[in-house]
């Protein structure tokens, strides 16, 4: 594997440990940070030492996905919001959709609707279910529009 970095919070959110657990790890050697003077931030680790961790067996073409997600591309995102999601990794998951989200990514608002409304990775909440399968309608996600649709023909919606 390549020396592929990844960043202190989404390091987090893949292995899901505690910010204080990951720092002690680090502190022991298990997980290294960027060499200094690498012209990365001081918080970015070796994605083979997060991985190892993680627990994850991942191909190279999703560290490669990972590692774009982990720069802000949107839509690597969301695609790795989903590949937790089928692994049943769901609080890694709510922080690959959160990301993606919020950048406008219609798909990872879905998700997250669909997340909220199950109770997968976060409270089960219909409020924030509802409001994020709206902003994914409002973005023209073809499913989340027959969602609302079907909301507002059961009367569900005023």
């Amino acid at each position: 594997m390549e020396n592929h970095l990844i960043g202190l919070d989404a390091a987090i959110a893949v292995t899901g440990l505690s910010k204080r657990t990951l720092w002690r790890r680090i502190a022991e050697g298990v997980v290294r940070k960027a060499p200094s003077g690498s012209g990365v931030a001081a918080a970015s680790l070796l994605m083979e030492d997060v991985l190892m961790l993680s627990g994850l067996d991942l191909g190279a073409d999703d560290v490669r996905l990972l590692v774009e997600a982990d720069q802000g591309a949107a839509g690597a995102q969301a695609a790795m919001g989903q590949r937790f999601f089928l692994l049943q990794r769901y609080l890694a998951a709510i922080y690959w959709f959160e990301r993606a989200a919020e950048q406008g990514e219609a798909d990872a608002m879905q998700c997250l609707g669909q997340c909220h409304a199950a109770g997968h990775g976060v409270p089960r909440n219909e409020h924030l279910a509802l409001m994020w399968i709206a902003k994914a309608a409002a973005h023209g996600h073809a499913i989340a529009r027959r969602q609302m649709a079907e909301l507002q023909g059961r009367g569900r919606l005023a």
